[in-house]
């Protein structure tokens, strides 16, 4: 949806380029001083940068509120880049030329991340990884910023030469600078540091300056910057002294990098408008900037977290990015040669704020003492050491390495059994009669309810296969809850395969509930067990239920029927066999049939919904009843199930009012139904059936208030 710009979007471009300009020329200058002799050169590279970044940034429109300019971690990467490229003996018209196939291939390769929603998986990278990797960063920052400062003031060391060249002012002026930007916006709120920080310490360093008797160094500036009309399109075509295999793990790292410092400022910056960054159209957008920003020799950069909240306090939201790169546009045309009173120690201490208040991770110290941390910690200082001494991306490649290894251990110490119970504490919700009920409590050891967690994969197989070792050697049925289990590699089905093998040859069952499409396993685990071993030899059915009540239920029945009962719903009983009618005499059976009507339901009938207002109590003679509670158009929650012998609708028997929940017919079903008039008649003719009536109602509640305590109890564990 296309919305126009607004006095917030100005006042928002203004204000972040005014926090972008010290960093991004302080960036350019750290980078290609050294190499050029010319810190202008390296000045214009960090605007150039901001300027197409913030522009494609824009323009894609991924994150409400950010701008773009250079920054700490891909100065770092570049700067190693040149580094290298310096070693092996390259000029500085072919140190351009390759970083800006370098720059090229990086934008091209963020482009292809966001397209193919990479910047999901770059979210996954671990905290301590990024946090030794930004530590690491900045000791490499602050390293160049003291030998810039030493390079400055490259003298033959004496007190006497220090102080009659005035070596000591760059060192100040850094100094001051760093400590401007720490205090001036407690005073100065309004004024960003980093701006507060330019004008103080240029304004320092010019007057040591005008005290002192020596004038200083023109190498102490930056110098005047070039001509917008001086910038020029650099030729990619010459591919002959480019070193790939330099330049493309690089280029990848850097793209990565880019994404990952871009992404974790978008996450910022939502915070802060209370909106929701699209990762695909800012990564496209940065990575085109970045495109563009190499064609005209500029340098890696990416989303900037303080100018950004700078942007977005201001009023900046939409259009601001597009504003901070005008701005930096009319910088270059009309302040150019107000650059050449900007001392380059001025940008040194800002670099310096940078990296020791911005980017240097001081909780890792934290981290190591916290026995939970420790490893996290060590992860974090290995990443920083190896940054520091070798490779920065090898560091961060380590860290992966050993954040997947600490990830693996911590599943293997996890327990993958979340409860063990047998159907003495988790009966199924089939109502059954005293008889049945009393059998199973008997031989409730006889079922096993496993529910499972986490991750079943080869390092966890072997405590599973411990803790059920002992369950093994007898004859019950094991059911497996795998509702909690995330994944299920090839190592655990194989273990589960051999425990269900183990458990038929002592005529027990394993049986699986809740098995969900996608974790490893298909939804009938028979056919998952028939695709790894086409040939297994277990010639018996594994049973598969959607939910845990169907296998528990199923258990149930089995067990009964080995214990010589009919636990069936086909088996047709009188009223006095029901749990109602237990202990009544022949009268008053007699009377309370008289006045019950008979109910008959095809498989699929509703006996009633969800709100009807009723007063019916029922018994079931034969079939299946479900109660089921709806929580959504095509969805239910089973709550109880009721055969032969059950009876159920005592609540608004008792007090008429509206029914909880519907009651449907799984099978052809016969029921016996008491009403209000009937049990008028009931209590005119026969009192006392009456009265055995309800106090029969009241016991049946308070087992069921009683099962109920039991199960919340068992729910919470």
């Amino acid at each position: 949806m296309y919305k126009h710009p607004t006095k917030g979007d100005v006042w928002g471009g203004v204000s972040a380029s005014a926090v972008m300009l010290p960093q991004a020329t302080a960036f350019g200058i750290a980078l290609w001083a050294p190499y050029t002799q010319n810190p202008a050169t390296g000045a214009m590279a960090g605007l150039i940068t901001a300027i197409a970044l913030c522009f494609f940034s824009g323009l894609s429109r991924g994150t409400s509120g950010m701008v773009s300019s250079p920054t700490g971690p891909t100065m770092v990467l570049v700067a190693g880049a040149l580094a290298s490229l310096y070693s092996r003996g390259f000029s500085t018209s072919e140190l351009f030329l390759n970083i800006a196939i370098m720059l090229f291939l990086s934008g091209f390769i963020q482009i292809l991340i966001g397209l193919f929603n990479g910047g999901r998986l770059i979210k996954f990278i671990p905290y301590p990884v990024v946090a030794g990797f930004m530590t690491g960063s900045a000791l490499l920052m602050i390293n160049s910023q003291v030998v810039m400062l030493d390079l400055l003031t490259l003298s033959p060391q004496t007190l006497n030469n220090i102080l009659q060249q005035a070596l000591w002012i760059p060192w100040l002026t850094a100094l001051l600078t760093f400590l401007a930007i720490s205090i001036l916006p407690k005073i100065l709120p309004v004024i960003p540091g980093t701006v507060s920080g330019l004008i103080s310490g240029t304004l320092i360093f010019h007057l040591l300056n005008k005290f002192n008797s020596s004038s200083y160094s023109t190498e102490w500036v930056v110098g005047r910057l070039p001509d917008i009309s001086s910038i020029q399109l650099i030729n990619l075509s010459s591919f002959e002294h480019v070193p790939w295999l330099l330049i493309l793990p690089i280029s990848f790292a850097l793209a990565v990098l880019s994404s990952l410092d871009s992404l974790l400022t978008s996450v910022v910056a939502d915070v802060a408008t209370t909106s929701r960054h699209n990762a695909k159209r800012e990564l496209t957008g940065q990575g085109a900037g970045q495109m563009v920003a190499a064609l005209f020799g500029g340098i890696a950069g990416a989303g900037t977290t303080g100018a950004s909240i700078v942007a977005i306090k201001s009023g900046g939201r939409h259009w601001v990015a597009f504003f901070s790169a005008l701005t930096f546009v009319l910088i270059i045309i009309l302040l150019g040669p107000i650059a050449a009173l900007l001392p380059i120690s001025v940008l040194a201490g800002i670099i310096l704020h940078v990296a020791i208040m911005g980017m240097l991770e001081r909780d890792i110290l934290l981290w190591l003492r916290n026995p939970r941390n420790r490893m996290d910690a060590m992860t974090a200082i290995l990443v920083t050491g190896v940054t520091v001494t070798y490779d920065l991306m090898i560091a961060v490649g380590i860290g992966l390495i050993l954040a997947t290894f600490q990830f693996v251990r911590a599943q293997i110490l996890s327990p993958v059994v979340h409860r063990r119970s047998t159907i003495a504490q988790h009966p199924s919700l089939r109502r059954r009669n005293e008889e049945h009920r009393n059998l199973l409590k008997e031989h409730a050891d006889n079922i096993l309810i496993y529910e499972l967690k986490g991750n079943l994969f080869f390092g966890t197989v072997d405590k599973l296969f411990e803790e059920f070792n002992s369950d093994l050697h007898h004859p019950v049925q094991i059911i497996l809850d795998m509702a909690r289990v995330q994944q299920v590699d090839l190592t655990a089905v194989k273990m589960l395969q051999q425990m269900a093998d183990r458990l038929h040859k002592v005529n027990g069952e394993l049986i699986f509930t809740n098995v969900r499409k996608g974790k490893g396993l298909n939804k009938k685990v028979a056919k998952t067990l028939r695709q790894i071993s086409p040939h297994h030899s277990g010639n018996y059915p594994v049973h598969t239920f959607i939910d845990a009540d169907e296998a528990i239920e199923y258990a149930e029945n089995k067990l009964l029927e080995s214990l010589g009962a009919e636990p069936g719903a086909s088996t047709k009983i009188e009223l006095k066999d029901s749990e109602l009618c237990h202990g009544f005499d022949e009268t008053t059976l007699k009377t309370l049939q008289k006045n019950m009507k008979s109910v008959t339901l095809k498989s699929g009938d509703r006996l009633f919904k969800a709100g009807d207002i009723a007063t019916e109590l029922f018994v079931v003679l034969e079939g299946e009843i479900d109660i089921l509670l709806p929580y959504d158009k095509k969805r239910y929650k089973r709550l109880a199930k009721f055969g032969p012998g059950a009876f159920f609708g005592e609540i608004v028997f008792l007090k008429s009012g509206a029914r909880t929940a519907d009651a449907k017919a799984i099978i052809d079903t016969e029921l016996l139904m008491l009403d209000e008039n009937g049990f008028e008649q009931l209590k005119t003719h026969n009192p006392q059936a009456a009265i055995m009536l309800v106090l029969r109602l009241g016991r049946e509640l308070s087992e069921r208030l009683r099962w109920t305590d039991t199960e919340l109890r068992r729910l919470s564990d």
